[in-house]
Formats: structure tokens, C-alpha cells, sequence
């Protein structure tokens, strides 16, 4: 029982220790405008409205209509990282940890 009360409080200090470094890492004149940050975003969420759909046909085994979807998620995938080059410049999706953003779901 003493334990489980131990851990609360130390979640807690945990937690109170880890935001105030994480707000350093907070840029506040992040690259880009604000059009192109939002066109940006757009683009993602369209990429996975693209990917969510193109599973949706996997799952119900019409092959013709998710190769058509994959053509436009790679289409997507080239808007979106030719977007991430005009405004984060060369680093074109790569994080500061150096993973690829998009590359979790390839195909």
C-alpha cells in the first residue's frame, strides 16, 4: 500500500520537473509563416484521412482502389515534404532526434 502512495507523489514531481524544460524547447518564431505552417498541417491530416482510407479498401480486398490510394499518399508525401523543405530548409523531415516524420507508415 506504501508503495502505490509513493508513486503519486513522485509522478508529480516528475511531471513538475519535466514541463518547464520542455517549454525550452518551444520556439517562439517557429520557421515559416503561419499560411504555410497551416497548409502544412492540412497536408497531414490528409495524408492520414489517404492512408486511413487506403486500409479501409485493404481490409475490405479491393487491391485496385488502395493501389489508387497509394499513388496519392505518395503524391501527398512529395507535396508534403517539398512543403517541409520551403520551410524548414534543408532538414526536410527530420526531427532534431534525426527520425523521419513520416516514414512510420511507408508504403
Amino acid at each position: 500500500m506504501k508503495k502505490s502512495i509513493a508513486i503519486i507523489p513522485m509522478s508529480l514531481l516528475a511531471a513538475a520537473l519535466l514541463i518547464p524544460s520542455v517549454r525550452a524547447y518551444a520556439d517562439d518564431n517557429p520557421p515559416g509563416n503561419h499560411r504555410q505552417r497551416e497548409e502544412l498541417r492540412r497536408d497531414r491530416q490528409q495524408l492520414e484521412q489517404l492512408r486511413q482510407r487506403r486500409n479501409r479498401e485493404i481490409r475490405e480486398g479491393d487491391k485496385r482502389e488502395a493501389r489508387e490510394y497509394n499513388e496519392k499518399i505518395r503524391d501527398k508525401q512529395r507535396e508534403i515534404s517539398g512543403d517541409r523543405k520551403d520551410i524548414y530548409g534543408d532538414r526536410d523531415g527530420w526531427n532534431r532526434n534525426g527520425h523521419d516524420r513520416d516514414r512510420h507508415d511507408r508504403n
